[in-house]
């Protein structure tokens, strides 16, 4: 249903750089709350068609602080243990943040992303939150994946390398939707257009130190490097859009040409 008046922000003005063509249709609650409208669906302050749960006036919050956090934490932890920070070498300890954060957090994000109707953030969240609930899959026991590969190999050593390759190949496939996101990506911010090619580049070097069946750590370094990156990337981003959204415009979010 079209709202007479409204006004469509730009791209500054979505992100809090700029006032809001239609604040002076909103209106400010006691506890400084803003609503869009005065009236709800049923043409009441309250719609009476639940009367023991009423419908208030409601805005839906922004998902992109949450899809930042919960890919940049899963990019943070996978980048210090491809990096072997503190002896650390067991990918495994990044499930438990790949599954409950990476996975399900980007796919809360995803389900808001498309109610509030931004097709680019729900494509990016509901990506990956399959690519990094996948990836985390690998580890959890009782899907038997590594078993399969280790299990049905003449020997545990050619299962071994047979996995390796097969994860690297996983990773080479998801670097293609990576990269069509980055492509997306070159009229939103710079922090967010530099972290989806970080983690093209990342992916690609990671699918590339296992495709010979067996690790090369160089190469494990060089993407757990670019996954730290993008981690940081991705909570500047976050950070500076909570902050706008405060009325704290203290970090810029670098917004790249728009045409509007």
């Amino acid at each position: 249903m079209a709202t007479p008046n409204y006004k469509h922000p730009n791209f500054k003005q979505q992100w809090g750089l700029a006032e809001d063509p239609n604040a002076g249709d909103h209106i400010v609650t006691s506890k400084g709350h803003r609503l869009t409208r005065q009236l709800t669906a049923g043409g009441h302050e309250v719609d009476s068609s639940q009367p023991g749960f009423p419908v208030y006036h409601r805005r839906i919050g922004n998902p992109f602080p949450l899809f930042c956090i919960a890919t940049g934490a899963f990019s943070l932890m996978l980048g210090f243990v491809q990096i072997r920070y503190r002896g650390i070498t067991n990918p495994a300890i990044v499930m438990t943040l790949g599954l409950p954060l990476g996975m399900v957090g980007n796919f809360a994000a995803c389900m808001f992303a498309f109610a509030e109707g931004s097709t680019w953030l729900a494509t990016v969240t509901g990506s990956l939150a399959g690519i990094i609930g996948g990836a985390s899959i690998l580890f959890l026991p009782w899907t038997s994946v590594q078993s399969t590969y280790v299990l049905g190999a003449p020997n545990q050593l050619a299962g071994v390398a047979e996995f390796y390759k097969a994860t690297a190949l996983m990773f080479f496939m998801a670097l293609i939707p990576i990269f069509i996101i980055f492509l997306a990506s070159l009229r939103t911010s710079g922090p967010v257009a530099g972290a989806a090619l970080l983690i093209v580049v990342a992916l690609g070097c990671l699918g590339g130190g296992y495709i010979n069946g067996s690790p090369n750590h160089e190469v494990l370094k060089a993407s757990g490097a670019f996954f730290i990156m993008v981690g940081v990337m991705l909570f500047y981003a976050a950070t500076s859009v909570m902050l706008a959204e405060e009325g704290l415009k203290i970090l810029p979010v670098f917004p790249l040409p728009r045409l509007e």
